[in-house]
């Protein structure tokens, strides 16, 4: 089988579990992006299986029926100023889903595509430009199951940890809500570091709109209200336990006259 960058696979020591873009191809290695997840991976060409096209139709459909379900749900909640989003993301397919996400519940968001090692050094510059209230850091992730506290055994988590302190370096945990993480992203150590929310906390898989979904509700959640954490898990896929954070205020404001 002669596979190439941009096809979709899935892994069959892992049973075909998650569905794969292979991003690069490097000898006999393949460097893996998630379709729907947000998670890095690399692999041996003859462990992948090309995915058909009628299974990727019924497979988009559903995914496109997800959404569907999210914007039903979130646009009973909406009121009227809600919070201004700064989303950083590696991945321009996720970003420009989450984006879509965004405009759909007219929700005020900026979308930066941005490899991982550049937020750190970039992210002061968009803050200034766009004063978000809300900033989403995510992209793509791993854990390599080497040890959970060794921050050398995950792909970006460091990158992330790096972005978040160069926030908190000018503005206190009140002033911005912050999201970072994706899949299997060392959470404990981005809260640590000062964000209000993160991923994952069981080291498992997050889909490509749960960054989004954390970032809507904290949008529309009154700022004198903790924001409910059982609503994320109420409106994305997200296993219970998955994402996390400290109490935090959302960023809603009543217009009044």
């Amino acid at each position: 089988m002669n596979l190439k960058k941009g096809d979709a696979v899935v892994r069959i020591s892992h049973n075909q579990d998650i569905i794969f873009i292979i991003h690069e191809i490097k000898g006999n290695i393949a460097i893996l992006q998630g379709l729907y997840t947000r998670l890095i991976a690399d692999s041996p060409l003859e462990d992948l299986v090309l995915v058909d096209s009628n299974s990727l139709s019924r497979i988009n459909e559903s995914k496109t029926e997800y959404e569907k379900k999210i914007l039903s749900s979130y646009q009973k909640k909406i009121g009227h100023i809600t919070g201004k989003i700064l989303h950083l993301d590696s991945d321009a397919f996720f970003l420009s889903k989450c984006m879509n996400l965004y405009k759909a519940l007219g929700i005020y968001a900026y979308g930066v595509e941005l490899t991982e090692s550049l937020m750190p050094v970039q992210i002061l510059e968009y803050i200034q430009r766009i004063r978000p209230n809300i900033i989403v850091i995510t992209g793509h992730d791993s854990y390599n199951n080497r040890g959970i506290d060794d921050l050398r055994n995950y792909k970006n988590t460091i990158n992330f940890i790096r972005t978040i302190l160069a926030i908190r370096s000018r503005y206190d945990v009140d002033d911005v809500c912050i999201f970072a993480g994706a899949c299997g992203s060392n959470a404990e150590s981005l809260i640590a570091a000062g964000a209000n929310y993160a991923s994952s906390f069981d080291r498992k898989n997050i889909e490509a709109y749960d960054p989004a979904i954390v970032a809507i509700l904290v949008a529309i959640t009154p700022f004198n209200q903790i924001v409910d954490i059982d609503d994320i898990y109420n409106f994305s896929k997200m296993q219970k336990g998955s994402i996390g954070g400290i109490e935090s205020y959302g960023k809603m404001r009543l217009l009044v006259r």
